[in-house]
């Protein structure tokens, strides 16, 4: 797996207190959903959608497009909002080709 894939995964899993092998199992029990749609909805800026998808054990790319959506949502909600700032820092400063476009 990706240097920077596995960084991605180390950071995102941190702030949600998930293990990293569970939330990159095919399971999906409501627990690893979160971690999954945020790593989901990063990794997919530096790559296409069907690698994306094809990196976590999803069929389609479509799968990637619905993450994004509801990342989007989460951003929204200010128990999320305070976490998903703090893995934005974290991985501008580990992997900045992830979030070149977010900083503007």
């Amino acid at each position: 797996m990706n240097e920077q894939f596995q960084t991605l995964v180390t950071i995102v899993c941190r702030h949600y207190n998930a293990d990293p092998l569970f939330v990159l199992s095919r399971n999906h029990k409501h627990t690893s959903t979160t971690p999954r749609n945020i790593i989901a909805t990063l990794w997919s800026r530096g790559t296409t959608l069907q690698e994306t998808a094809n990196l976590l054990g999803w069929k389609s790319a479509q799968q990637v497009c619905h993450a994004r959506h509801r990342v989007k949502a989460l951003s929204e909600l200010p128990s999320h909002a305070y976490r998903l700032r703090l893995i934005l820092a974290e991985v501008t400063e580990k992997i900045p080709f992830l979030t070149a476009e977010i900083e503007n």
